[in-house]
């Protein structure tokens, strides 16, 4: 243990340097009340022998400094003093003091205390241990429980938002548009002939592509609002709140022109010998009853972009 000792006497303060350290223990000393207080601010402090009559402040007034100074650092303070008296012991201990010991010191006595002390002070280590074990599972349990969050919100391949978070969100989007008389926007769009791409390419190329088409969506978003997903396969989703039908037609073309200029080879696609996009765009106004019909209108709208020639964009 650090142990400071505190004596306006000199030769008091040497002798239990002297008993302290053929414990085993580490000594430091002041001798006043202030330099006590200087001390225990730049030291880790253990176990603090006390001296009650000192110049200036003295033993009592220094303990409720000390106790008011680490509040959150508790260590026993043993008082060492001449009085006797069951005044100055109720005063010790109502200040903050944990033991009494009579001058003159008695070597054996004050090596018995301290061992004493010294219990409560691997106790207290042991606790400051276990708590810091506990914060750190604690610490390691909420690193864990977010992970497995964006492992049930998230699609590994892509990064991007995964069928469950896209149907949590257009569900909550929906009931906030609803309520509050707002547009709400939604766009389901799919990677031209995917499966020849892959059939040509192999599915390691193919999720390559996958990646990238989902890197180049993510890119044309402005607003932290907005959420793009995965939302199976090569179909992606969008959901855009507060977005009309000429906004969600812009930005619609927005996303196609952005995957055009993507430049991704596609030699097997019928369309253009680049990877190209189909999209379908649904705007809720209170026409619709559910997000099912929502969903089919966007569904519905995309299946006409493809017989229309894919690589184009039809609205609901």
């Amino acid at each position: 243990m650090k142990i400071l000792v505190i004596d306006d006497s000199k030769a008091i303060r040497m002798l239990i340097r002297e008993c302290v350290t053929a414990m085993g223990h580490e000594v430091i000393d002041a001798a006043t009340g202030m330099e006590a207080l200087a001390c225990i601010q730049d030291h880790d402090v253990d176990l603090a022998l006390m001296d009650v009559e000192m110049p200036g402040i003295d033993g009592f007034e220094t303990t409720t400094r000390i106790r008011e100074l680490k509040k959150e650092d508790w260590f026993p303070i043993i008082f060492l003093s001449s009085k006797t008296d069951d005044d100055a012991f109720t005063r010790g201990i109502l200040a903050g003091g944990d033991a009494y010991l009579n001058k003159p010191i008695q070597p054996l006595r004050l090596q018995l205390q301290i061992t004493a002390m010294e219990r409560i002070y691997t106790m207290r280590r042991e606790l400051h241990r276990a708590h810091q074990q506990l914060l750190q599972a604690q610490q390691e349990l909420l690193r864990a429980n977010e992970e497995l969050k964006k492992l049930s919100l998230y699609d590994q391949l892509t990064g991007l938002a995964n069928r469950r978070h896209f149907d949590e969100a257009l569900a909550r989007e929906f009931n906030l548009a609803r309520r509050n008389k707002n547009p709400l926007s939604l766009i389901i769009c799919d990677i031209d002939f995917f499966k020849p791409y892959n059939d040509r390419y192999g599915h390691q190329k193919g999720d390559s592509c996958l990646s990238k088409v989902a890197l180049l969506l993510a890119g044309a978003f402005n607003r932290p609002t907005d959420l793009v997903c995965r939302y199976g396969g090569e179909e992606f989703t969008i959901i855009l709140p507060d977005t009309d039908l000429a906004g969600v037609k812009l930005f619609a073309e927005k996303l196609r022109n952005a995957v055009w200029e993507g430049d991704i080879a596609h030699e097997a696609s019928t369309v253009a010998g680049r990877i190209t996009l189909s999209l379908g765009t649904a705007t809720y106004t209170g026409q619709y009853q559910s997000v099912d019909a929502m969903l089919k209108a966007a569904d519905d709208a995309l299946y006409r972009a493809k017989a229309n020639g894919r690589n184009r964009v039809e609205s609901a």
